[in-house]
């Protein structure tokens, strides 16, 4: 009974249950936007070939972890609007947004101009003739892309720092919707279409991403939104810009770091065989669409922290990621105990299509590998929450120099050395993955337990509540 009173208690409390999945709901259906948009691509492809299948995963990992670290620099702005209008000072939450907008062209022509060197990055990494060919295709012209789906993140941030996720969302259904009646039309040639496989999943994706912006630039340059937050004006403004890419770049490089972490580790997997990147392609599939929930929470988390600094209530700030762990760790009990008891549902929309013999050579190894991702996702949580919050309050220089460190030296090094020079197989490289989490969740937890986070702000205000 006790503890009924007590979820009743911080239900309607500020910093709260319901004011945590009020912002959080939304943003974990439309933070999941890509991951969704890759997982319907990869099953798509999965029914059209087995070539295409093991390519998408390492190629389209590569490209976002390349796009990472500008969707992390564009996307701190959140922070900066969130501070804001914690501070009540909404003139300049639309300026602010449109520099995070002016960012994306610089890092849409960096992604071209890295797109001209598709073969040479392919042919360094040496997967089989058959899977590089499809990979070199899917990466060109998701880089060719790069802009529209940058330029949403730099302007879903509007909302997103005022904590009104639920525009978000509804666009996000919108770019999900359009992709997925694209994958439909374009990777299987129907409708009179060409039949353009993995370049029809990438092409539809950038058709999302188009539709996306779009809508976004309709809704932020609105006349009332423009009345009261000064979204018309776009002019550029270099003291924000650099600001910006104070607190913002770090986030990126942490993010780049985080996303390239994972893509050396399906890179190097990859050496083993085709089937055993299968499997990893099908276990990080699965991770990925299971664990979007916990990166909306971790944005949310950002978010909270942002407005109440912003209110100089570091306090109730606290109170948010209190909150946010016990509704993230009431989700990710539900999920490790499915991986582990019933993996086969998760496997399941793989098994279908022209090549559903070689996924099932590969679903016992799939079926372990979940059972790694159960046992580090006990961690994983924890990362990604007290992250957020130091990182709501400007703290993003710390969490970038510890996944940077903790990529080379924990994560890609090791797994190197145990996969490619002493050839101890899959498990023993997945391994690596657990070591690497945990490594993480302990510097992050004491971080953040030190308070340095909250007398730090990335706007310029008096500190009273430190």
């Amino acid at each position: 009974m006790n503890i009924f009173k007590y979820i009743s208690r911080r239900w309607n409390s500020t910093g709260g249950y319901l004011e945590f999945l009020k912002i959080a709901l939304p943003l974990i259906i439309s933070t999941g936007a890509w991951s969704i948009q890759s997982f319907i691509n990869r099953f798509f492809l999965a029914w059209h070939s087995q070539d295409a299948f093991a390519a998408c995963l390492p190629a389209g990992m590569l490209n976002f972890s390349i796009m990472s670290i500008f969707i992390g620099t564009l996307t701190y702005v959140d922070v900066f609007v969130s501070q804001y209008y914690g501070k009540k000072e909404y003139e300049s939450i639309g300026p602010g947004v449109w520099q995070s907008f002016h960012l994306s062209f610089l890092g849409a022509f960096i992604l071209l101009f890295i797109s001209f060197f598709s073969e040479n990055i392919f042919s360094f990494i040496g997967h089989a003739p058959e899977i590089m060919s499809e990979e070199i295709k899917y990466f060109r012209v998701l880089c060719y892309g790069a802009f529209p789906s940058l330029a949403a993140s730099a302007l879903s941030g509007f909302y997103a720092g005022r904590g009104k996720t639920k525009i978000v969302l509804y666009v996000s259904i919108i770019g999900i919707l359009v992709n997925i009646l694209f994958d439909y039309i374009l990777i299987f040639g129907n409708f009179g279409f060409p039949e353009l496989g993995i370049e029809g999943a990438a092409i539809a994706s950038i058709i999302g991403s188009v539709a996306m912006i779009t809508i976004f630039i309709l809704l932020v340059t609105s006349k009332k939104n423009d009345k009261k937050y000064n979204t018309r004006n776009l002019k550029p403004d270099f003291d924000f810009i650099k600001r910006l890419l104070k607190f913002g770049f770090p986030n990126g490089v942490q993010f780049f770091f985080d996303m390239a972490g994972f893509t050396f580790f399906i890179l190097v997997i990859g050496k083993i065989g085709m089937l055993e990147l299968s499997a990893t392609n099908i276990a990080l599939n699965i991770n990925l669409l299971a664990f979007m929930p916990l990166v909306g929470c971790g944005i949310t988390t950002s978010i909270l922290v942002g407005q109440y600094l912003g209110r100089n209530k570091a306090s109730i700030a606290e109170i948010c990621v209190q909150t946010s762990l016990h509704i993230v760790y009431a989700y990710v009990t539900v999920v490790i105990l499915a991986f582990v008891f019933i993996p086969d549902v998760f496997i399941y929309p793989f098994s279908k299509g022209s090549e559903s013999l070689i996924i099932e050579q590969v679903k016992p190894m799939a079926v372990n590998l979940l059972r790694f991702v159960a046992l580090y996702s006990i961690f994983d949580p924890m990362n990604i929450i007290f992250s957020s919050a130091i990182k709501g309050a400007g703290d993003t220089a710390f969490v970038m120099k510890l996944l940077v460190i903790s990529s080379i030296f924990v994560a890609a090094i090791p797994v190197y050395f145990i996969v490619v020079i002493f050839k101890l197989g899959l498990y023993a490289g997945w391994s690596v993955l657990v070591v690497y989490v945990l490594a993480l969740a302990i510097p992050f937890y004491l971080r953040y337990k030190s308070g340095k986070w909250k007398r730090m702000r990335v706007i310029k205000m008096d500190i009273i509540d430190g």
